[in-house]
């Protein structure tokens, strides 16, 4: 069974919302990644705030961190089949082909995933976009099939926390992407109606 990071939007009020456990309950910097045991158990050894620690991940928790990954990369994967580690990163085989996630990558990957887990982020799809709040810090990104208007996309080129709430909000309303979503919501519906539906959504949300 699937988990998801606690997402909240006013235009989904029946959907099922579940929150997902952060990796560690702390912010964290990764050093390295492997598997440990007969079993292949995934090991994350990290620095915080409080010195140096490892945590294992479950193998169903691991496989939905990289399920994650390459959707948010368009990715038309279908299912996960296997992983194995390699020298220089982590082989999926997947039902649509193979892929490579170098560590750095899945490094900076599981940081951001666990911390978009800890700032709770709330999710809001609308017809072009989907808005995402932080409602620990007070601020506003926006996410489409591009990238992200926040620094870590702009700047620093890497999948950021808002495009991994985004996508984990897409999934737990049955979308396998962000492409995906706006591409079915773009059918079929003249441009005008959509924009007087948001403007009417955000009269409401500001209560005129």
């Amino acid at each position: 069974m699937v988990s998801y990071v606690g997402i909240q939007s006013t235009h989904f009020p029946n959907e099922i919302i579940s929150e997902i456990q952060p990796l560690v309950p702390l912010e964290i910097k990764i050093e390295c990644l492997k598997t440990v045991g007969v079993s292949n158990t995934p090991q994350i050894i990290y620095r915080t705030s409080k010195g140096r620690c490892s945590t294992f991940l479950s193998k169903a928790q691991f496989l939905n961190c990289l399920l994650c990954f390459l959707q948010i990369k368009q990715h038309k994967i279908g299912k996960i089949k296997s992983y194995n580690f390699q020298h220089s990163g982590i082989n999926i085989n997947t039902e649509n082909g193979k892929y490579l996630i170098v560590y750095p990558e899945i490094n900076a990957f599981l940081e951001r995933y666990n911390r978009a887990a800890l700032e709770k982020l709330e999710v809001e799809l609308t017809a072009i976009s989907a808005v995402v709040r932080n409602p620990m810090k007070g601020t506003v990104a926006e996410v489409n099939n591009i990238g992200c208007s926040c620094a870590d996309m702009i700047y620093r080129r890497t999948i950021c926390k808002h495009q991994i709430a985004t996508q984990l909000h897409l999934q737990s309303n049955g979308w396998g992407s962000l492409t995906e979503y706006l591409q079915h919501n773009n059918v079929g519906e003249k441009w005008e109606e959509k924009l007087l539906a948001m403007a009417k959504v955000a009269k409401s949300d500001l209560g005129l």
